[in-house]
Parts: structure tokens; C-alpha cells; sequence
């Protein structure tokens, strides 16, 4: 039964003129494969490398801080940026009642979002003087140029959207829209830092905008759409807009908090960071089981798709440890006004990026990403490309949040080697994800066939 303002997509066995062609939406796949590509050639990758460079292991021991604000950045903005853009390009047209974004709009999108991680990976930290600089600040231009379209498209389809408003899904997708927004001009200032600094921004500012982009761009998003699909896997309503109100103010003074700490200097700038961190820390611990799930059994899903719902169990224990890591380092550098307690800083930063947005990502990509939703329709159990990624990222989550937290009691290379094999852990799970991937949008075109025969029946005519 479709309600008004609903646009009708077409299944295999849909036909008429108003409807909307679900293969315009074939281009998020773009979107993944790049993401996927960031992580796989940039993201994980330098989280094996980095490490072991930093300790004179491998070469590279001189482009240490180059590489540790490459591979920070090739994550946020690679490897979660391009999943959520995406895959919020995609959804929150439904959410809204509104049409699917065309090719036409997405894919020059896609390129000018991807075009700096390219400058990222490959020149930003193997330059030097000028050249350097130059690289940086075209990276932070041509981000700012992607930011802005992502914000555009998304600002647009919420404003002129029939459904939703009111929702907590509505008021995340448009906090998220808007950090998005502000994205734009922050890029562009870190280009700025950057270009001075031979292509090295300032670390404080550099670890500040970090955070404001993955709690603002990245986090609204996740509570954002958890909100709306989650519970219901679980057999609980969504949560009421007024519910989430607290959570998402005290996430988003949070990240603003950050970007004023990227103007301030010295103490202040510090204080400033660490009440960000008390407050976005606060606000996930509260948030993420309102608007997911800790605990219980997917049981509204169909057997074949509940094994991944555990990534989302996973997803969201992982963040609530990290909110409250986040609040008691907020807490002493509040106190100490300098960044103290490092290491529940470091533990924090890698429980979020690989509990609520790695794990999260495999997990909901697997539940609404279409590609997988014709795959189940398979005559096969869930094998193993499905399951050793969950298990995989358990293990390098567990790793790389320990080696954060003992960072400060054990030697600087029993650190950095743990962190090399949390990284390679995660490499080779996002490597298992990928070829899953490619092998259901292989099998896409001969599933549907499948599908439409099976309902058409032996005379051609729907059963």
C-alpha cells in the first residue's frame, strides 16, 4: 500500500510511465567502488605502512606526519565520506518521497570528490616545499568543491521532500546536510594551513577538523539513518524526533566546538577540543542505542540477512565505548587545559572509525544496499566472505583500541607494530568486503532475470 507523495520505483515486474526506473540508482555503486578503492590503496593500506615506518621498520621514517594526516584523511573523507555520500545520495530521496538523483548529477560528483583523495594518496605526502603545498592546497579546493555538491544535493532534496520532517531521521539527514555544508570551507581552509606548512597542516588543527568531520558529516549520518531502519530490525519503533533531540545536540555542539578550537591557539584551543570531545562523547553514548541497537536479535529480518546485523550490534557497542572514552579524555583536558590523555584519545578515534563507521558500513550496506538485497535472493546459506569480515574487524578493533590505551605503558614500537597488524586485519576484512561485492553485482543482472521468471511463470504471465 504506497501513501501520497510516494514514488513509485520499478521492481522487475513493475511497468508504467510514472514510474521511476530503479537502475538510476546503479551509480551509488560507483561511490562504493571508490570508497572501497581509498581504503584498500590509501586508508588501510598506510595504517599497515605507517606504523611501520614510524619505527624505521620500513622506509619512510622522514614522511611519518605526512603519512599519519594521509591516512587520517584518506579514511574520513575516502573511505567513510564516499560510502556516506553515496549512499545518502541514494536514500534520503526515499526518505523524503522524492525522485532518485541522476546519473547526471552523481557521477561529475563522484569525480570531484575522488579527484583530491587522488592528490591525498599520491602526491600530498611525497612532495615537498612547493610542490607540496601546491598539492594540499588543491586537494582542500577541489574537497571543498565535492563537499558543496554533496550539501547541495542532499540541502535540496530535504527542503522539497513531502515526508519525514519532524522524524529524528529528518533532523540528522539535515545537521548532516549542513556539516556537509560547512565541510566546504574548512577543506579549503586546512588546503590554506597545509600549503604553508609544505603540504603538513598544523597537527592540533589537522586533529580538530578530524573530529568535527567525522562527528558532523559522518555522525549525523549515522544516527541519522540508524534511526530510521534500525529499531524496526529489532521490533522497536523509531524514535521519536523529541527522543534524539538531546543526543544530536550534544553531537553537534560537540563537533562545532572542534571547529572553534581549529581558530583558537595554545590552552584554549585545548579546552575547547576537550569539551568537544565531553560533549560529542555524551551524546553518542546516549544516541546510538536510541537510534540502534546494543543488544537483542534482528528477528524482524529474514533469516538470510541477519548475520549482518550483528555488524551493527558490533557497530554501535564499539561507539558507546568510544562516547564514553571521548567524554573522560574531554574531562582531562578540561582540567589540564593542554591534550592530555592521549591514549583514550587514540582508543576512542579507532573504536568510532572502525565500530560505527567500518563495521556499520559492512553491516547496512549488507541490509539496504540493493546489490545485496538480490544476492540473498540466492538459493545459499550466508558463506564465508559474509562472515570473516565481521570477525576479522572484531579482532583489529580489539587491537588497535588496546594498543591506544596502553600506548602510554608500553614502548613506542610495541604501539606502532600493534597497530600495523590491527591494520592489516582490517585491510584484508575490507578486501573480503569487496570481492562480496563484486561478486553480487556480477550476479545482479542473472538474479533479477531469475526472479522475473520465477514470477512470470512458464507462460510468461504473472502468477
Amino acid at each position: 500500500m504506497s501513501r501520497a507523495g510516494d514514488i513509485p520505483l520499478e521492481p522487475p515486474l513493475v511497468r508504467g510511465a510514472g514510474a521511476a526506473p530503479a537502475k538510476e540508482d546503479r551509480t551509488y555503486l560507483g561511490y562504493v567502488a571508490a570508497a572501497l578503492a581509498s581504503a584498500l590503496l590509501g586508508g588501510f593500506a598506510l595504517a599497515v605502512w605507517m606504523p611501520l615506518a614510524a619505527t624505521d621498520a620500513v622506509p619512510g621514517i622522514e614522511r611519518a606526519p605526512r603519512l599519519v594526516q594521509a591516512h587520517g584523511w584518506l579514511q574520513l573523507q575516502g573511505w567513510a565520506g564516499l560510502f556516506v555520500a553515496g549512499m545518502a545520495i541514494r536514500i534520503v530521496p526515499r526518505f523524503a518521497g522524492r525522485r532518485p538523483v541522476t546519473g547526471r548529477v552523481t557521477v561529475p560528483l563522484l569525480g570531484l570528490l575522488a579527484a583530491p583523495l587522488a592528490l591525498r594518496l599520491f602526491a600530498v605526502p611525497w612532495l615537498d616545499g612547493e610542490a607540496a603545498g601546491a598539492a594540499a592546497l588543491a586537494a582542500g579546493l577541489l574537497t571543498a568543491a565535492g563537499c558543496a555538491g554533496v550539501a547541495a544535493v542532499l540541502g535540496w532534496t530535504l527542503l522539497r521532500g513531502g515526508r519525514g520532517r519532524g522524524e529524528a531521521w529528518w533532523g540528522f539527514a539535515a545537521a548532516g546536510a549542513l556539516w556537509w555544508l560547512a565541510w566546504a570551507p574548512l577543506a579549503a581552509w586546512w588546503g590554506g594551513r597545509a600549503a604553508e606548512g609544505d603540504g603538513l597542516a598544523p597537527a592540533a588543527f589537522d586533529d580538530a577538523m578530524a573530529w568535527a568531520v567525522m562527528l558532523g558529516a559522518i555522525g549525523n549520518f549515522i544516527l541519522g539513518v540508524q534511526s530510521r531502519s534500525v529499531p524496526v530490525f529489532f521490533g522497536r519503533r523509531p524514535p521519536p524526533g523529541a527522543a534524539m533531540a538531546g543526543p544530536g545536540l550534544l553531537l553537534n555542539g560537540g563537533a562545532l566546538l572542534f571547529v572553534l578550537a581549529m581558530a583558537a591557539g595554545g590552552a584554549a584551543a585545548a579546552r575547547l577540543a576537550g569539551a568537544g570531545l565531553a560533549l560529542s562523547g555524551a551524546g553518542l553514548f546516549w544516541g546510538l542505542p536510541l537510534a540502534g541497537a546494543v543488544r537483542g536479535r534482528a528477528h524482524r529480518l529474514r533469516p538470510r540477512a541477519r548475520p549482518a546485523a550483528r555488524f551493527v550490534l558490533a557497530a554501535n557497542l564499539a561507539g558507546v565505548a568510544a562516547g564514553a572514552l571521548m567524554a573522560a579524555a574531554g574531562a582531562a583536558m578540561l582540567a589540564d587545559g593542554s591534550y592530555a590523555a592521549a591514549p583514550l584519545r587514540d582508543a576512542a578515534r579507532h573504536l568510532f572509525g572502525l565500530g560505527p563507521i567500518t563495521l556499520l558500513i559492512l553491516g547496512m550496506a549488507r541490509l539496504i544496499a540493493p546489490v545485496f538485497a538480490v544476492a540473498r535472493t540466492e538459493a545459499r546459506a550466508a558463506g564465508w566472505l559474509e562472515r570473516a569480515p565481521f570477525w576479522l574487524l572484531l579482532a583489529a578493533l580489539g587491537i588497535r583500541a588496546g594498543a591506544g590505551l596502553a600506548s602510554g605503558a608500553v614502548s613506542y614500537t610495541a604501539w606502532m607494530h600493534s597497530s600495523t597488524l590491527a591494520g592489516a586485519l582490517g585491510w584484508l576484512a575490507i578486501a573480503l568486503f569487496a570481492a562480496d561485492v563484486l561478486r553480487a553485482a556480477r550476479n545482479e543482472g542473472r538474479n533479477l532475470a531469475a526472479i522475473e521468471a520465477a514470477a512470470l511463470g512458464p507462460n510468461g504471465r504473472p502468477q
